[in-house]
């Protein structure tokens, strides 16, 4: 036996017969008294719309606690994006940065060149100490590059060494703070002609067999003479640091302070000396 989908009762008869007759009342209310509309609406103003907004609170305030996270959200995966972003460019600017450093260095040691040399070559310093003994180094240039024995070794502010042994694709270089170099110079201020040696322990020169009475003075410039072809002339080599006469003695100690950073050098300039004295 089948069950009917809508039961009988007589609580629902009396309720849809209570609502019918309000319905009906309130036409014929709003017809007879046009003026109850106003109360229709002082009803929605003060008791319905407050009661569907306290209602409708609790899942607006909800919904946007949840938009708002979502644009925490959001925020903080662009910010975090923006510093990545901003990471990379600082690396870009700082290779931008020491390519322009590498350019303008690149330049001033072709600019430091006298006019006379006409060929020069820039080469990297690859390892340091290579001769036993010897304060040396050697550069990643060698025959192939028509590098020859004897050739000037200088940096930006003045005289390194000599080229002394060569290979196929590098050559070694005797500094000029070793004890067994000596390089033909002059005073600059008097044109005095001198000796230089290096002093290995100190990485500082001396000027060796300088007598008493010669006219040398703290802060003289000294550079190579160019005597016997064995250094281009007129390269900075030093200045006089400290100058100690004693008595009975003919010769003064006189030290030279390197005008190069010789220790710390990473490029060199090699001049060919076959134009040296056209």
């Amino acid at each position: 036996m089948s069950t009917p989908i809508f039961k009988k009762s007589v609580t629902n008869f009396y309720l849809l017969l209570l609502l019918s007759i309000l319905s009906i009342a309130s036409i014929v209310f709003d017809k007879k008294y046009p003026s109850s509309n106003n109360i229709r609406v002082a009803v929605n103003d003060y008791l319905f719309n407050p009661i569907q907004f306290i209602i409708k609170t609790p899942s607006s305030f909800i919904n946007t606690l949840v938009m708002e996270r979502k644009t925490i959200d959001d925020m903080k995966i662009e910010i975090n994006k923006l510093k990545k972003e901003n990471i990379k460019i600082k690396a870009n600017l700082q290779r931008i940065d020491v390519l322009e450093n590498e350019v303008t260095r690149l330049r001033s040691i072709k600019a430091v060149a006298i006019k006379k040399i006409k060929n020069i070559k820039i080469a990297e310093v690859i390892q340091r100490d290579v001769i036993p003994n010897k304060k040396s180094l050697k550069m990643n240039i060698g025959s192939k590059d028509n590098i020859n024995m004897g050739q000037t070794v200088m940096g930006i502010n003045g005289l390194i060494g000599q080229v002394v042994e060569i290979n196929s694709f590098t050559s070694k270089v005797l500094l000029i703070t070793d004890s067994s170099s000596n390089v033909p110079a002059i005073v600059a201020r008097t044109g005095q002609q001198v000796i230089v040696k290096g002093k290995s322990q100190t990485n500082m020169m001396e000027i060796a067999f300088l007598k008493n009475e010669a006219d040398v003075q703290k802060g003289d410039l000294i550079v190579t003479s160019g005597q016997a072809k064995r250094f281009i002339p007129s390269i900075k080599i030093g200045r006089v640091k400290d100058i100690v006469k004693n008595e009975g003695e003919r010769f003064s100690r006189v030290t030279l302070m390197p005008l190069e950073n010789i220790n710390n050098i990473n490029e060199v300039i090699v001049t060919s000396d076959e134009n040296e004295n056209e």
